[in-house]
């Protein structure tokens, strides 16, 4: 499986607090089957450079080596989307997952639609893939969940979290969550992992919550084909296709 959100990396944002720390968080991904993750540190919200980042996970993928933890790391960012985003990417100062077009975005929890729509379609114009974190988490989706929709159709890929789908963020969430992943607007799964305590990439729980309900091909797609198709810059299956 491939996680391609996860704040694994130490000293760098409010994910991992230290080596340790990211170590383990290694560890339960590797027991849960994960063995590719996108080391997606806050992108702009926090004060590093490209350099630190790049050195931080220089050290943490050889510090893997060394545990003989089987869980290779790959570059890109969550990224905070204001007027500057398309402007800072161009000059390489935000990552892109794995060097890709492909970019990880999330705004503010009460943001407004029109001002989403107009950055999203303005990743777009410009060559961009933006795939959406936890849209179930928004207030303005929870408001209405048909914007969801329209940016899929735009183009946006929607990254759920699986402690949304679990009910780790409350019901209303959880219940929001369940209906991209019925109505098929939701594309892929990814951890938001930010420690080794509550908000891990343990994925039994969600394993538990998806059986039964969605197929082993389905569930395959969300959690390593379309992650998979990410890393390589290469187009995502589209969920609601397959639903016919």
């Amino acid at each position: 499986m491939i996680d391609i959100h996860s704040h694994i990396l130490p000293y760098i944002d409010d994910g991992s607090c230290s080596m340790e720390e990211s170590l383990e968080i290694a560890r339960i991904a590797a027991k849960s089957g994960i063995r590719h993750i996108v080391a997606s540190s806050h992108g702009n919200c926090f004060e590093y450079t490209i350099e630190e980042y790049h050195k931080q996970l220089a050290i943490l993928q050889e510090q893997l080596r060394q545990e003989d933890i089987p869980v290779e790391l790959h570059p890109g960012m969550e990224i905070f989307v204001d007027r500057n985003v398309v402007r800072l990417l161009d000059e390489g100062k935000l990552l892109t997952i794995n060097n890709t077009k492909y970019v990880l975005v999330e705004f503010r929890f009460e943001d407004n639609i029109p001002h989403v729509e107009k950055r999203i379609l303005e990743l777009l114009e410009n060559g961009y893939k933006p795939i959406l974190a936890h849209p179930e988490r928004y207030v303005f989706m929870q408001r209405d969940p048909e914007f969801a929709h329209y940016l899929e159709d735009s183009g946006c890929a929607m990254q759920l979290n699986h402690g949304s789908v679990i009910g780790q963020f409350g019901e209303r969430i959880r219940r929001l969550s369940l209906h991209f992943l019925d109505s098929g607007v939701a594309g892929l799964i990814a951890t938001d992992t930010h420690n080794a305590t509550h908000r891990t990439p343990s994925l039994e729980r969600l394993k538990a919550v998806m059986e039964g309900h969605y197929s082993s091909k389905d569930m395959e797609l969300l959690l390593s084909g379309n992650p998979e198709k990410i890393l390589k810059g290469a187009p995502i299956v589209r969920r609601k296709e397959m639903f016919g």
